[in-house]
């Protein structure tokens, strides 16, 4: 069948399995429709489990508009970790965590030494499909309040 087909005028309305209040016509149309969220969704999962592939093996570099720089390192298992330097300083602090999606957005949570409780989410929209992407993204934290960001995809770690 080809998709043109689905839009083509439907037969004339007959009993199915029997059953006279099912007609044909109203059977036909929800295997149509079962065909086209099958067919769409072929197409939209791969490319959804694709998407954290590029910053597999590369560094996501973030800039906050303070000025703080976070490389971060994204693992397949869904782990992290990354180095934080905050504005106009030398420190560099050591970060490491756990990563998910959330519908279209990707989520971190930093793990925090034992005995200081669990770090608040982070969650920003995912971009990005290759190294070189450089693009703004708006993060909400744990106090929900967004905050635009420079994110870019560097090749190597």
């Amino acid at each position: 069948m080809l998709l043109v087909d689905i839009f083509r005028p439907f037969p004339p309305p007959r009993p199915v399995l029997g059953c006279p209040i099912i007609s044909g016509r109203i059977f036909m149309r929800f295997m149509r429709l079962g065909f086209i969220v099958v067919a769409a969704s072929m197409v939209a999962l791969p490319a959804l489990a694709a998407s954290m592939e590029p910053r597999f093996g590369n560094t996501m570099l973030g800039t906050r508009p303070d000025g703080t720089v976070m490389k971060l390192f994204y693992n397949k298992d869904h782990t992290f970790s990354g180095e934080i330097t905050p504005p106009h300083s030398t420190a560099v602090y050591e970060a490491h965590g756990k990563w998910w999606l959330d519908g279209k957005n990707l989520c971190v949570q930093q793990q925090l030494p034992e005995g200081q409780g669990e770090a608040p989410k982070s969650c920003a929209e995912l971009k990005g499909d290759k190294v070189g992407d450089k693009w703004q993204t708006t993060v909400h934290g744990a106090d929900g309040k967004p905050e635009v960001q420079t994110a870019e995809i560097v090749k190597g770690r």
